[in-house]
């Protein structure tokens, strides 16, 4: 189901096509001064934003699929970490303050893994994509703290072998191409954001503030009736709530 933000982006596209349809059908009525509002850069804006939009419906998916296969990986490493921890623990010659580093690192993993699934997995907004983003590296960050904490003690030489430094290290590696493969297929989607962003919504230029301002010039216009004028005064155009 889409969100109430991007059901409000469809709405404001779709009535701005009624809009120009309206207006379109007054005629020679609709004439103003302002270049803005003419019927041309009308439909040139109406153009800019449907890209913006399909190139969002195309880009999101390889996004989308990127961020649930780094779930998965971040979430089995998680498990991981804690049998690492708890090896390390079992091994004889690691002492009490040694393990207390090791759990202060586990905690730290668990709680940017909180913090991340506190921010909207899939959010429009710039800012939270990139602090989810930051949260995944500092995961990243610990874990490679506690594959180093664990390879320096020369007694820790567990039997299984996926706890072993060297498939450890496997797993850290494979933490940073899960996290690289988000960042680079990331990175259409958010073109495609500010292009429908600046399409729609930029001041005074945008799909919105142009709707508002055509509404005003048929309000003026004598030769537009009342009853044709509420053909647009019912139009909803929208700025997206944060």
């Amino acid at each position: 189901m889409a969100s109430t933000s991007e059901t409000g982006h469809a709405v404001n596209y779709n009535n701005f096509n009624t809009l120009i349809a309206r207006v379109t059908g007054y005629g020679v009525r609709y004439n103003p001064t302002n270049t803005l509002i003419q019927i041309l850069n009308l439909q040139a804006v109406y153009t800019a934003a449907g890209n913006g939009l399909q190139h969002i419906v195309q880009n999101k998916p390889g996004w989308d699929n990127a961020i649930n296969a780094r779930q998965q990986v971040f979430l089995d490493m998680e498990k991981l970490a804690t049998r690492v921890v708890n090896a390390y623990d079992a091994t004889q010659a690691v002492t009490d303050a040694q393990v207390k580093d090791a759990k202060a690192i586990i905690r730290k993993i668990r709680g940017e893994r909180k913090s991340k699934k506190n921010l909207n997995p899939q959010p429009g907004d710039p800012v939270q994509i990139s602090a989810s983003q930051q949260s995944f590296a500092n995961q990243v960050m610990h874990f490679g703290a506690l594959v180093g904490l664990v390879s320096a003690e020369p007694t820790y030489v567990p039997n299984e072998v996926e706890l072993q430094g060297a498939s450890l290290v496997i797993v850290l590696n494979g933490l940073n191409t899960a996290n690289q493969t988000v960042a680079t297929a990331q990175q259409p989607y958010l073109d495609a954001l500010a292009e429908r962003n600046t399409a729609m919504y930029t001041a005074k230029t945008g799909l919105v503030d142009l709707a508002l301002e055509v509404k005003k010039y048929v309000k003026s216009v004598s030769t537009i009736t009342k009853e044709e004028f509420g053909q647009i005064s019912g139009l909803k155009f929208r700025r997206p709530t944060k």
